[in-house]
């Protein structure tokens, strides 16, 4: 880079210099030459008049005059009569010299009074000058007189003067070439400063500054850039945040969000979408590999002809089931030109299952009173009808009414105590209570009941266990629903209960060697009213709320309740 920018300066001085220095020289010579010849020409015409007074053109020979007055002018005197003839020359034998009336010194001295002319001498070989001047004797012209003088004296001093122009412009050539390398240098030194600069820049690294010392018009320069990389530093950092809280308000937000460009790209998910969709690649793919649903393709072409925002829902069955409703909203970066879709999505699995929750409570609360009702109806009216008398099937009548009464009475019994837990009204308070107090009062309550089903009736407790911190008679009731089940679901083996310490943690079990529970069914447990053999369960009296009023009584002491069930083996 050095030499080129040393070149390009050279040359330019170089140029501008040799032109100036061929000017000079030219114009300087050309007008020192006609000064010199000018003033010479006048010193000529001057010493004509003066030698001319001595001379007489009546004279046949003189040749001799002409030597002597050459001796004191130191040139050549030439006299040369009307008709051209040459009657004296301080050279040369004027009587074997040609006519000299065609000469132009003599013609134009012929015409104006003084001739002048520079021409080669063949007699001094070399160029001389000829200045000619007509003579006037008594009014009448008698001849003329010629001086020559070699113009050799002129042509070195000329020559000199042409040497030294070359040898100035030289020094200044030379004194241009070390002001080139040293600017080029100082040049060279600022840009390889700016280069590294910009450089840097490009690289990202936008902390560097740039200083310049005693670079004059260079340093507003580096001023602009310091301020340029200021700025860009600032910008930067303002984008970054704003990236970086972009990234965290996505990332906080539970919904999935996909930004799909006008081909149907994804530009931009949030980690929701693995959460929603599996852990497959959720960016620069079609939304179609992530989203499987041709409910949601619709959508987007729907979107992308109406350019309004619409809703729809869907479900997918994979990684796992889930109801989902998803927005798109058309993407415009600039007005009514269709450059992407941002589509969210919100899970409503648990809202759906909730009002399926709901729908099967208000049918299983319909179903489980209505066979009593009509039980008890059906049989009051048989009573009116008569039957009343009839003393044997009246009372079989009654008790039958009796049973679906106390049925009813059970059932809305367990509502209440639901009710009140989830309202608060039935509180836990905990102490520390003895809890083998507590495994021999379900003991007690169950031993009758266990060994007539020719079942064995078990409770655990580790030695070091004597207290644990509860609510007595609200564990009581989680054992006792718990054991009940078991008992009333196990047909051989036994029934065992108690508690054991893990890991630093304590645990409360009730297992059976049972009919157990399906796998799929098992999430399902603790639901109201839901039973795995309903047809059964109402055989043995149960009302399908024992597990659910067990999943709150747990759920109000801050534990957490685990089943485990594999199906004809029993359950935990």
């Amino acid at each position: 880079m050095t030499s080129r920018i040393f070149t390009r300066i050279f040359t330019v001085y170089a140029v501008i210099f040799l032109a100036a220095g061929i000017f000079i020289e030219i114009y300087i010579t050309s007008a020192v030459r006609a000064n010199h010849i000018s003033n010479l020409q006048l010193q000529l015409e001057n010493q004509i008049g003066l030698v001319s007074r001595d001379i007489s053109f009546s004279s046949r020979d003189l040749d001799t005059l002409c030597m002597e007055i050459k001796k004191h002018l130191q040139a050549r005197v030439t006299v040369i009569r009307n008709d051209g003839k040459v009657i004296g020359d301080s050279d040369h034998d004027s009587s074997s010299m040609d006519n000299h009336l065609n000469r132009i010194e003599i013609q134009q001295a012929a015409d104006s009074g003084t001739g002048t002319t520079i021409r080669y001498s063949d007699t001094l070989q070399y160029d001389a000058l000829y200045v000619a001047k007509k003579i006037m004797r008594g009014g009448t012209e008698t001849g003329f007189v010629r001086i020559a003088v070699p113009l050799e004296d002129i042509y070195r001093s000329i020559n000199i003067l042409r040497m030294k122009i070359i040898l100035v412009v030289l020094v200044v050539l030379l004194v241009t070439w070390a002001i080139s390398v040293w600017q080029t240098d100082n040049l060279r030194r600022l840009l390889k400063q700016i280069t590294d600069f910009s450089r840097a820049l490009s690289r990202g690294e936008i902390d560097k500054r740039l200083f310049l010392k005693k670079a004059g018009e260079f340093s507003e320069i580096a001023d602009n850039l310091t301020s340029m990389s200021v700025t860009l530093q600032k910008m930067i950092s303002r984008s970054e945040e704003e990236t970086n809280r972009l990234n965290v308000i996505l990332k906080s937000v539970p919904d999935a969000l996909l930004i799909v460009d006008a081909k149907g790209t994804i530009i931009l998910s949030n980690t929701s979408v693995m959460d929603f969709f599996g852990d497959i690649k959720s960016s620069g793919v079609h939304f179609s590999d992530v989203v499987r649903n041709h409910e949601f393709s619709d959508l987007i072409n729907e979107v992308r002809q109406s350019l309004v925002p619409g809703m729809t829902e869907f479900s997918i069955e994979t990684p796992s089931e889930k109801y989902l409703t998803v927005r798109v909203s058309p993407l415009f970066y600039s007005e009514m030109e269709l450059s992407g879709f941002v589509a969210v999505f919100h899970d409503i699995t648990d809202l759906r299952k909730l009002e399926q929750v709901r729908k099967d409570f208000v049918a299983n609360v319909s179903h489980e009173l209505k066979t009593p009702i009509t039980a008890i109806k059906g049989f009051a009216d048989t009573l009116l009808d008569g039957a009343i008398d009839d003393h044997d099937n009246a009372a079989r009548f009654i008790r039958t009414i009796k049973s679906n009464s106390e049925r009813i009475n059970s059932l809305v019994d367990d509502l209440m105590t639901i009710s009140r837990i989830e309202l608060g009204v039935i509180r836990v308070e905990k102490s520390l209570i003895d809890i083998g107090e507590v495994f021999e009062s379900v003991m007690e309550t169950f031993r009758g009941r266990a060994s007539g089903k020719g079942l064995t009736l078990d409770a655990f407790r580790d030695h070091d266990v004597l207290q644990i911190s509860a609510d007595r008679n609200r564990l009581l009731q989680i054992l006792t629903n718990l054991v009940d089940n078991a008992i009333k679901f196990t047909e051989k083996g036994g029934v065992s209960f108690g508690i054991r310490t893990e890991d630093d943690r304590q645990y409360l079990f009730v297992s059976d060697t049972g009919i157990g529970v399906p796998s799929k069914l098992v999430a399902r447990l603790g639901e109201r009213f839901f039973r795995v053999d309903p047809g059964r369960s109402r055989s043995m009296g149960g009302t399908g709320l024992g597990l659910a009023i067990v999943k709150h009584l747990v759920r109000a002491h801050g534990w957490s309740m685990k089943i485990e069930s594999v199906h004809g083996r029993g359950q935990r």
